[in-house]
């Protein structure tokens, strides 16, 4: 055996392991009722069997005089207490499943939320964490409990097999053996196409998220206009349908073969059970066997034809259950980030400064910032700019401890900020970013998102709407109780602005120390966007205030500005610093500037 397949093997026995932890962790109680049910009514058929052998040989002696009518009711009562036990088995085992796996689901989605919560910030802006994080979701259904039911099912089925055989070998040595050989060929036949089924499963993983994203696309509310403008609807469908066709002749391929497979394997089956009823025959010639053990055998055959292929059945299916689930596994095993390990900071942030500071997200070769540093204090305001891919945006999560630098140090009060936890720096800063949440909530909710202890605190609210120039809110029908957005019922949706207005009143909520605006007035009009400053400016008096904005007439406002590109500080320095300097800040400045005088002297 290789080391690749006994390491293979041995991380099935670890996973197998963990999924039963896991069912049993979900419901210890239904889990033994279950279990109790199954072994209990795995006895059952061999009993109904050999009832059914006493009651026919009963029957044939009772039409020459032997057997009376009370002895054939006894018989009777007997088989129909087994069949009525049998129904109080099933219907318990299947309440107790059904419960179990309610439980199951609810218990792995929860891991899989927390996980997600968990996970660093780098791993959203990774293909690959999707295709997990889906593969992770596909598997909250069944697969669990089908290990759990499989494995107590080996255990029934080896009761049943053994009962059911021992009653059967007494027709003669060959017949069980040859019944046994009748039922592998398909139990060969469904394993291996159950495994060919999971991994075209996982290669479709990636494809199958892009064919549902072009059929999202058709079906968005805020996309559906520049669909129908642009007529895009025809190339959406055609790209939708060309996975589809791609998916479909993978499935054509399984189909067609497994067809086949089961046709040879079922005439096989159907030659080695004719053999056994031949040798059956024979005895019964020979005036060897009664009515009875007649039936025995005829019923008996599918018994143990079922029995057995349901043993096997159930190895294979174990064992294709535990492939699927390694990728639940796969999801939960990524690494995590402790938000809250390291000391706690307490007070407010004075003092930022960034020493040399370098970035590479995992698994690529370029830095997305190189040597930035810089210093800013409580009462200042900092300004990043640079055209798009920068650095701007990364620069401000590593601020946030949302990232982690891959080298230098960042300073808070003249403190390595790495030795704090990142949960309790980041309660020192609030933030609006270019893509600012819009929570399909009511319109405090949205806004107490920034410090949920406070959610019913409505006097903060509207304090952060009046900061924010929200004052929309308060036109809404229920004011800041109207839900958001067109997801759910009775929602009213907003305009961009409004939502950006709305994601500012979130950051003004929090108490902290740092505000952090991301292009602040991206989604704003002229008006809004001079209101918007003057109150930034209000606000950032006592406050450490950092800014990315492509507007420089919200960027003037800034005591420094940090011209960023590729990565590296290009010039640094006041707004009429930078202007005297004449450099790449007054080149964008001023064609910013006459873009603005075009547009003034076309309208007058």
């Amino acid at each position: 055996m290789s080391a690749a397949s006994e390491t293979s093997k041995r991380q099935q026995l670890k996973d197998l392991a963990a999924t039963l932890r896991l069912v049993w962790r979900a419901s210890p109680a239904q889990t033994t009722w279950f279990a109790l049910t199954t072994l209990l009514a795995s006895v059952l058929p061999a009993a109904n069997l050999y009832v059914s052998k006493l009651l026919l040989n009963a029957v044939a002696q009772s039409v020459t005089g032997g057997e009376s009518y009370a002895s054939l009711l006894s018989l009777l009562g007997l088989q129909v207490g087994l069949v009525i036990t049998s129904g109080v088995l099933s219907t318990v085992q299947n309440s107790a499943r059904e419960l179990l796996g309610d439980s199951l689901q609810h218990q792995i989605s929860a891991m899989i939320l927390q996980k997600a919560t968990e996970l660093e910030v780098e791993r959203f802006e990774n293909a690959e964490t999707y295709d997990r994080l889906q593969q992770a979701y596909r598997e909250v259904g069944a697969r669990p409990v089908q290990v759990a039911t499989q494995i107590v099912g080996l255990a029934g089925g080896l009761v049943t097999l053994l009962s059911v055989g021992g009653l059967m070998a007494q027709l003669g040595p060959l017949i069980v053996p040859l019944i046994l050989l009748s039922a592998l060929p398909g139990v060969y036949v469904s394993s291996r196409f159950g495994v060919e089924n999971y991994r075209m499963l996982r290669w479709q993983t990636h494809d199958a998220r892009v064919q549902n994203y072009f059929g999202s696309i058709l079906t968005s509310d805020t996309l559906v206009k520049e669909v129908r403008l642009f007529n895009v609807e025809p190339y959406l469908l055609a790209r939708w349908r060309e996975y589809y066709l791609g998916f479909r002749k993978q499935l054509e391929s399984i189909v067609r073969r497994r067809g086949w497979g089961n046709l040879g394997a079922s005439l096989v089956s159907a030659l080695l059970v004719g053999a056994a009823s031949a040798l059956v025959l024979r005895r019964a010639a020979a005036g060897q066997l009664t009515v009875g053990d007649f039936s025995l055998f005829a019923l008996g055959i599918a018994q143990i034809q079922g029995t057995l292929s349901g043993l096997l059945s159930g190895i294979s299916g174990i064992y294709q259950n535990l492939l699927y689930m390694r990728n639940l596994y796969e999801f939960l095993e990524l690494p995590s980030r402790d938000l809250n390990a390291g000391e706690v900071w307490e007070g407010p942030i004075d003092t930022i400064e960034f020493q040399e500071v370098a970035f590479r997200y995992p698994l690529t070769e370029r830095d997305v910032l190189r040597g930035l540093s810089f210093t800013v204090r409580r009462g200042e305001a900092l300004a990043l700019v640079g055209e798009n891919g920068a650095g701007k945006t990364t620069a401000m999560k590593l601020l946030t401890r949302l990232f982690e630098p891959t080298a230098g140090k960042i300073l808070l009060n003249g403190q390595d900020a790495a030795r704090f936890s990142p949960r309790s720096v980041q309660k020192q800063m609030s933030i609006i970013f270019q893509d600012f949440g819009q929570y399909q909530m009511q319109a405090g909710e949205n806004i107490s998102l920034a410090e949920t202890e406070r959610l019913g605190d409505e006097a903060g609210q509207q304090l952060a709407v009046e900061q924010a120039g929200a004052d929309f809110v308060n036109e809404l029908p229920e004011g800041l109780k109207t839900p958001l957005g067109r997801l759910f019922q009775g929602g009213r949706q907003l305009s961009g602005g409004q939502w950006q207005r709305l994601a500012l009143a979130r950051l003004y909520f929090r108490d902290a120390s740092v505000l952090v605006f991301d292009e602040p007035t991206a989604a704003l009009d002229a008006r809004a966007e001079f209101d918007t400053i003057q109150a930034l400016r209000e606000q950032a008096r006592d406050r450490i205030t950092l800014l990315i904005s492509h507007r420089f007439s919200t960027v003037r406002l800034a005591d420094q500005i940090i011209v960023l590109d590729e990565g590296k500080v290009m010039e640094a320095g006041s707004h009429d610093e930078l202007m005297t300097l004449n450099g790449r800040y007054a080149a964008l400045y001023n064609l910013q500037a006459a873009g603005y005088l075009d547009r003034a002297s076309q309208t007058t």
